[in-house]
């Protein structure tokens, strides 16, 4: 008899029907390879799963106001409109902020059918620049309004000989009534030869609240800095910019500080015996030397000047006053006159001041220590499209709105600050940077501004960050 020969089983499972496939044997990987598949498969699920929560939250917020774009509105009628003012992360791109407003911001205002206005800031000083100068335009126009009244006021109560006199006045003031009053639609255009819209009514103008007109949305920390600053300045400044004379000092600076009469006069005396005694002893080269040199500062003046009307219609002005000048200043004519509510006179809508404003912070870590924290925050980005989301919900629906407390709301979105770079800060202490500088308000022009209630606190991805 012959013996069988004992056949050695391999590992795996097997099976006829897996023979006739030609699959011989099944056995699972090594130990390792399971181990490198089951963290990436888990890697790999969570930032689907927070990608998936992401579009449902964006969605389920932008059905939540989509009624509002539902409504029928007339074709005179201006839809209400948001102000966004978007800045970078400290040593970052402007399209880390960017990121932020298209994919958690601009869905849900897209879907509640409101206009919106973007201010992107490329350096510092734009945003504040940018509502500084609207808010100047509305006074100079207030003050340009009363000027024409005034001239109206005084044509019909002057006589026929001061009526000769101010022909010139009365031309300007009709060229400007003319000016307001002329439309291109009357020339080109649809409206051409059909009837035109006789008014355009601003959704923003008809509220008897000025909280509930409007919206401004914040998006950065310096955004929302440079927002306060702008409103100061705009309201406490100057109407035009301040020069900075680098000239000796004249008799009324000499009097300023406050020394005799007499010194005064000694001090002229000596400068014009000064310049009449140098004028005496030069000679001819001379004279045709400093003609050759007046010529020469006279054009290097010019450039200056130009350099400077140049600088004035830059997007970034320097400060007309600084937030140490706040509670000595004393507030203009035009605007006393204006409060409580100021509007622009040509919209009828109130101005950024009175307008709700939402500050969402921008998180953004960089360096090599930060990694572990920006992998939490990578994974749990839907916390922080719930939070941003909401709010911008809540502006839409014009809900959760309370007056502006001083100075605590100055300090709306701080946390942002733990995550710029140290580095960048103390370049700019260095460098009196607006963002560094601690955040300084006055009470009466922070007594008509209002923000949205919520905790700013929970948008910081990370809850349980230390601070």
């Amino acid at each position: 008899m012959t013996e069988k020969q004992p056949v050695a089983q391999g590992k795996g499972f097997t099976n006829p029907a897996l023979k006739v496939m030609d699959i011989s044997r099944i056995k699972l990987p090594s130990r390792n390879w399971m181990i490198f598949w089951s963290v990436l498969t888990v890697a790999i699920s969570g930032v689907v799963y927070d990608k998936y929560e992401q579009k449902q939250i964006v969605k389920r917020y932008s059905k939540s106001v989509e009624s509002k774009s539902c409504a029928k509105m007339a074709t005179n009628r201006v839809p209400r409109k948001i102000t966004v003012f978007i800045s970078p992360p400290p040593n970052d791109y402007l399209e880390t902020s960017l990121k932020i407003w298209r994919r958690y911001i601009k869905p849900v205002l897209y879907s509640a059918g409101l206009d919106y206005d973007i201010v992107e800031e490329d350096k510092q000083g734009v945003i504040r620049t940018y509502v500084a100068n609207e808010i100047r335009k509305i006074r100079k126009e207030y003050l340009l309004e009363q000027s024409e009244n005034n001239l109206r006021n005084q044509k019909k109560l002057s006589d026929f000989e001061d009526s000769l006199n101010a022909t010139h006045g009365n031309d300007e003031l009709n060229g400007r009534e003319y000016k307001r009053n002329f439309d291109y639609r009357d020339l080109i255009g649809v409206f051409y030869k059909r009837p035109k819209i006789d008014k355009i009514i601003h959704t923003d103008s008809e509220p008897t609240d000025p909280t509930l007109t409007g919206g401004v949305i914040c998006l950065g920390r310096g955004s929302y800095k440079e927002y306060i600053n702008g409103l100061h300045e705009g309201l406490l400044g100057p109407l035009e910019q301040p020069e900075i004379s680098t000239l000796k000092d004249t008799a009324e600076d000499i009097e300023r500080k406050d020394p005799s009469a007499d010194e005064i006069r000694d001090a002229l005396n000596e400068q014009t015996n000064d310049n009449n005694s140098e004028l005496s002893n030069a000679n001819m080269n001379k004279q045709k030397d400093d003609d050759n040199n007046t010529l020469d500062e006279n054009s290097n003046n010019n450039d200056k000047k130009e350099d400077v009307s140049n600088s004035k219609d830059s997007k970034v002005l320097a400060r007309f006053i600084s937030p140490e000048n706040y509670s000595n200043v004393s507030l203009s004519e035009e605007v006393v006159i204006q409060l409580p509510v100021i509007k622009n006179p040509a919209t009828g809508v109130p101005i950024f001041l009175h307008q709700p404003v939402l500050m969402i912070p921008v998180p953004s870590l960089s360096g090599f220590t930060t990694i572990p924290t920006r992998i939490i925050r990578f994974y749990q980005r839907r916390f922080y499209t719930e939070q941003v989301c909401s709010q911008v919900a809540h502006l839409v629906n014009q809900d959760n709105i309370r007056p502006f407390k001083d100075p605590v709301d100055l300090l709306i979105g701080v946390e942002e600050e733990d995550d710029w770079p140290s580095h960048w800060v103390k370049q700019g202490l260095k460098k009196n940077s607006e963002w560094v500088q601690p955040l300084k308000s006055d009470k009466r022009v922070t007594e008509y501004m209002s923000v949205l209630k919520q905790d700013y606190d929970t948008i910081n991805i990370d809850k349980n960050k230390d601070r």
